[in-house]
């Protein structure tokens, strides 16, 4: 019996005859990780002198990892701060995802979460008035802003915060930004953010 022969639609084949589309895109993700590298010196230099409380996340330097793969499409993420721990976590993870966004997530838990309970709380309707989200998920490490993913933080209130806090050992804030603003001052946007958290936290 002849096997079913694999055929390409034709989207597909004009797409697989064109090289140029596979080095526009490795160009693209190359100057993404340039972007992020960027980032990465911005937000060593404005922790040169950290709050005792994160020098382990300070410590170990940033981080800029790359794949192929979230949810089908390429990535580039930064991690600094950085200090991941089964039960106590302290990050800042910046990402470009193709074809989605830009974003930058404070991810606190345990010990840190703890810590920082007071303050974060205190700084939510400021938050929320800059177009922050919360995570509402159950797992800590979706990245996506999908409606059962994250929400606005405009859009919770005072017994949803609590619900959120006690339902979960992590707290997650997040901004994104599209891809489009990557010419139109996305990277004073990304430090102005990073500088909002580091005086609400104290840090």
């Amino acid at each position: 019996m002849e096997s079913a022969k694999i055929r390409l639609s034709t989207e597909e084949l004009a797409l697989a005859s064109d090289a140029g589309m596979i080095l526009t895109k490795n160009s693209v993700m190359g100057k993404a990780g340039e972007f992020l590298g960027g980032m990465a010196a911005f937000l060593q230099g404005s922790m040169r002198n950290p709050s005792t409380v994160i020098a382990d996340a300070i410590a170990p330097g940033p981080k800029i990892s790359r794949g192929e793969n979230y949810l089908g499409l390429p990535y580039v993420i930064l991690d600094f701060p950085r200090y991941f721990r089964e039960h106590d976590i302290f990050a800042v993870r910046t990402m470009f995802w193709w074809g989605n966004l830009f974003s930058m997530t404070l991810h606190l838990k345990g010990n840190y979460r703890e810590h920082f309970r007071t303050r974060l709380t205190a700084a939510r309707t400021s938050l929320a008035a800059s177009g922050h989200y919360v995570a509402i998920a159950e797992d800590e490490w979706e990245h996506h802003f999908g409606e059962d993913n994250y929400m606005p933080m405009s859009d919770i209130d005072d017994e949803e915060w609590e619900r959120l806090w006690n339902a979960r050992p992590f707290t997650k804030i997040a901004r994104r930004w599209p891809v489009a603003d990557w010419n139109d001052g996305l990277e004073g946007s990304m430090q102005e953010t990073f500088l909002e958290w580091k005086a609400m936290l104290g840090i």
